[in-house]
């Protein structure tokens, strides 16, 4: 049983998540900057607070235990709670500082975040921007873990942890090179798009998973015979070959060598979303630039095939 009338202290969990990280006593002690002998008896105080063993320590190698691992998660989250409630009263005081951690799915990144990004540092400078490209259930699992303060990308979600505020529907198109045999076409049904060669994202992308619903819910069969990351590779193949692509009208770029066509019966759409965790605290930096995103969303105009 938990002894909490002797008090778990905040360098305790410290110590251990170094410890748990590094799985290495003389590592963790260097990198908080005290001594090995300090480090262990701090770790032995927390095991005999928590009543059981947080490492195995047998031999040469230092091993979490099955304890160990349930209980970082919860160290993890406590620290970063404590970090946000300081943010928090920072900012009463009127003190923009700080670090921005941000998750965003390809296309916003390749076309979203640099005229936002020029504005937001601009405006505050003293606050660090951490911009990492992910898939959205990478996000959803940063965000639930504490190591991202917002993500966008798209519904819908996996995890109960996560919540979800809509920004945009947004429509997605058929893609293709002058030797494809619909470049001539103005539309296409999607079940004429069954079987046909595709060059498309890998299946832990949101908008693979949309896409092949769209095909079933269609009775078509998405034949893809290249799968890729990324969108300037996808319309690189397009070009050169006869086989085709589905994209979202924001991240189509027009070039003279392709062809876009909408898609009928059904319509694919796509909603983009701003991402957030239900039990984390909301900085005023990730509020701002959340807010930046909406008007930028707001002033957004449709691709014009």
């Amino acid at each position: 049983m938990i002894n909490f009338h002797s008090g778990i202290k905040l360098r305790q969990l410290q110590y251990f998540l170094a410890v748990a990280e590094t799985l290495h006593f003389s590592k963790a002690a260097e990198r908080l900057f005290v001594t090995q002998p300090t480090l262990s008896h701090q770790i032995a105080e927390l095991e005999t607070h928590i009543g059981m063993p947080l490492f195995d320590r047998a031999g040469k190698n230092v091993r979490i235990t099955e304890a160990g691992e349930v209980f970082a998660a919860f160290a993890t989250r406590a620290l970063r709670e404590l970090e946000g409630g300081c943010i928090a009263l920072r900012e009463l005081e009127g003190l923009q500082r700080g670090t921005l951690n941000i998750g965003a799915s390809q296309s916003f990144v390749r076309k979203l975040f640099p005229p936002i990004l020029g504005e937001f540092i601009n405006r505050f400078p003293a606050i660090k921007l951490n911009i990492e490209e992910m898939t959205a259930s990478e996000i959803e699992t940063r965000l639930a873990n504490g190591s991202l303060d917002l993500g966008i990308a798209f519904e819908p979600s996996v995890l109960e942890d996560t919540e979800l505020e809509p920004l945009l529907k947004e429509r997605l198109f058929l893609v293709v090179g002058h030797n494809n045999k619909f470049a001539t076409r103005t539309s296409v049904r999607l079940i004429e798009l069954s079987g046909e060669p595709m060059v498309f994202f890998t299946r832990v992308y949101s908008t693979r998973t949309l896409v092949d619903q769209f095909f079933d819910q269609a009775k078509a069969t998405l034949n893809v015979v290249c799968e890729t990351n990324s969108i300037d590779v996808m319309l690189g193949v397009v070009s050169q070959t006869n086989v085709a692509t589905i994209l979202p009208e924001g991240t189509i770029e027009k070039r003279p060598n392709i062809h876009v066509l909408p898609i009928l019966d059904p319509v694919p759409m796509r909603v983009s979303a701003l991402l957030w965790s239900r039990h984390s605290f909301r900085t005023f930096a990730a509020r701002t630039f959340a807010q930046m995103v909406r008007e930028h969303f707001i002033s957004m105009l449709p691709f014009q095939p």
